[in-house]
């Protein structure tokens, strides 16, 4: 393949490479990651990646923060939607999440990856997912006076959920239809019934 190393203007290569190593951490996991195929998908010389990612830990954690930024933009939108109901932004962000997860499955893979194989760095950054329904959680039980140890519990089983749903969802096992995310969206409810 030719370099197009030219072809890139100003900050599109760095993003281009974001997107190709997506999809070479979809096709070859974690331990077979190859900056050198990320740069053949872009077409451009292997030493590219290098001038914008130290390395390949490097571009794994902006791969990663790449996915964090689109998730929070879509998370904030549905949370200024519902603006004053807790309870409905966290339903509603829930919801989201799971379409989130099953309209962009590489996407879903990269928040999967196994911990151990990430630096701490990485797993941080991962991490960040989770925490726009941690604090939807924890203002949803202050709001109701009730203790940590519960609310804890409320926010690992809001989580189980929507982990549990995309999976079943990617699988065929819950019918990825309208009735389908109705189930999910049910489940949710049951959840907050406090």
């Amino acid at each position: 393949m030719a370099e197009n190393e030219d072809f890139y203007i100003a900050d599109e290569l760095p993003a281009a490479l974001v997107i190709a190593g997506i999809d070479e951490l979809e096709e070859h996991g974690l331990h077979d990651f190859s900056l050198r195929r990320v740069a053949n998908r872009c077409g451009v010389s292997c030493a590219a990646p290098y001038r914008h990612f130290q390395n390949k830990d490097a571009l794994i954690l902006a791969i990663i923060a790449y996915v964090n930024k689109q998730w929070a933009m879509l998370g904030e939108q549905v949370i200024a939607a519902h603006e004053g109901d807790v309870k409905r932004q966290i339903i509603e962000v829930c919801m989201a999440n799971v379409k989130f997860w099953n309209a962009n499955p590489s996407f879903r893979y990269i928040m999967l990856l196994d911990k151990s194989s990430l630096e701490n760095i990485n797993i941080n950054e991962r991490n960040h997912v989770g925490g726009m329904l941690r604090d939807l959680v924890a203002v949803y039980w202050a709001e109701r006076g009730l203790s940590r140890v519960d609310e804890d519990r409320l926010y690992f089983s809001t989580r189980a959920l929507l982990y549990g749903s995309a999976q079943m969802l990617a699988t065929g096992e819950l019918d990825n239809s309208p009735e389908g995310l109705a189930t999910v969206r049910t489940c949710l409810e049951n959840l907050f019934f406090v």
